[in-house]
Parts: structure tokens; C-alpha cells; sequence
């Protein structure tokens, strides 16, 4: 019979609470960021067809949207293990070796996300400090870091979500090949 771990200390819970609902309320944000899209492409589409000047900020919300809603959603698709792996190679090994494979993958996975959010997170301080403006929107004069700002965050939080998979309990690959419920 297997001991369960002591339970953490008050404060170290408090922050995994905080920082689930954090990840939590970024993938709402999401989700409502795609209902608000699909409301902007009627009414854009709409008002093209039916040749009735529209909004013109209207194309750049959809468009910039498109980066909100995977870096927001992001990190929350990694705790779930619902973004995309292929377990054939670890369906294919036993559990000891799977375990330490998967950890390696998901530290590889981690860095990856860490040196993403800290170049992204650069570019937008560089683009907010130099006050760019997005070129291919540049008569509507929206600063660059407004579309940039949502990278270092997206690809942080995913970076710290890969880093429960290297040292908690669970690990991504679960050792079945195929389609899982």
C-alpha cells in the first residue's frame, strides 16, 4: 500500500489556486474572444455583401484575435493534454522508461516555451518603447505591442503548464497509442 504525499503547505496551495484560476480565466477570455469574432465576421461580412460601410477595425479585431485566442488558450490546452502529441514511440516502451521520456519531452517542451516567451516578451518591450506602429494596419495607427503583448504571456504560462508535466505526479504521454476519451 502506497503513502499519499503530505499535503502542501497553506501558501504553496493558495498559489496553485491563484495561478489555476489565472489559467483558468485566460482560456474564458478565449473562448469569449472567439464568440466576439464570430459576431465581428457577420457583421463584416454582412456589411461587405450588402455594401454598407463597416467598421474598419472591425478586419483587425478578427485578425489580431486570431493570436489572442491560441496564446490565452494555450496553457490550459497544455494542462489538459488536449494540444496535439503522438504516443507511438512511448505506447511502445515500458512504464520506468515512458515516465523518464515523457519528462524529458516535456522539459524540451518547456524550454522551447521559455526562450518563445522571452524573445516575444523583448520584441513587445522593444515595440512599446520605440512606439512602432503595425505596418499593415498603419493607417489605423494601432501600436505593434498591442498584437505582440499576448505572445510572452501565452508562451510563459505554457512554459510553466510543460513544467508540472517535468516534476508533478502526472506526466503527458499515458503509454496507449490512438485516440484517447
Amino acid at each position: 500500500m502506497s503513502e499519499r504525499p503530505p499535503n502542501p503547505p497553506g501558501w504553496l496551495s493558495a498559489l496553485d489556486t491563484g495561478y489555476s484560476f489565472v489559467v483558468r480565466a485566460m482560456f474564458a477570455a478565449a473562448s469569449l474572444y472567439v464568440g466576439m469574432m464570430m459576431v465581428v465576421i457577420i457583421y463584416y461580412t454582412s456589411s461587405r455583401s450588402l455594401s454598407i460601410d463597416y467598421n474598419q477595425y472591425s478586419f483587425t479585431f478578427i485578425e489580431y484575435g486570431f493570436i489572442y485566442v491560441l496564446m490565452l488558450g494555450c496553457p490550459w490546452m497544455v494542462r489538459q493534454k488536449a494540444h496535439v502529441y503522438i504516443e507511438m514511440v512511448t505506447a511502445a516502451l515500458p512504464a520506468g522508461p515512458r515516465t523518464v521520456l515523457s519528462r524529458l519531452i516535456a522539459f524540451g517542451c518547456f524550454g522551447v516555451c521559455l526562450i518563445l516567451a522571452v524573445y516575444t516578451g523583448l520584441l513587445a518591450l522593444e515595440d512599446y518603447s520605440w512606439n512602432r506602429y503595425d505596418e499593415l494596419r498603419g493607417q489605423l495607427d494601432i501600436k505593434r505591442w498591442i498584437i505582440i503583448a499576448a505572445m510572452p504571456v501565452g508562451f510563459g504560462f505554457s512554459a510553466l503548464e510543460f513544467l508540472r508535466f517535468v516534476f508533478g505526479r502526472q506526466t503527458i504521454h499515458t503509454g496507449a497509442a490512438g485516440v484517447h476519451e
